[in-house]
Formats: C-alpha cells, sequence, structure tokens
C-alpha cells in the first residue's frame, strides 16, 4: 500500500475535557477523507 497522507499524535479538547486523544490516520493513495470539526 503506497500512503499518500498519514498522521499521527491528533488530539480535540474542549476546554479542559480531551475529546479524542492520540488519533492516527492513513489514507492510501487514491483514497478521499475528511477531518471535520470548527475552530474557537
Amino acid at each position: 500500500m503506497d500512503v499518500e497522507v498519514r498522521t499521527e499524535g491528533v488530539t480535540k479538547s474542549s476546554g479542559s475535557q480531551r475529546i479524542r486523544q492520540d488519533v492516527a490516520i492513513t489514507l492510501p493513495s487514491g483514497e478521499v477523507g475528511a477531518l471535520l470539526g470548527h475552530l474557537h
């Protein structure tokens, strides 16, 4: 598998509460993905 995009260690917090921690995402070449959320 040829890896086109890889992220590791992503964390989402809301105030002092951690919603997601240490998320890793790997998208093979030719795949489409999206991270949804909002900025404050």
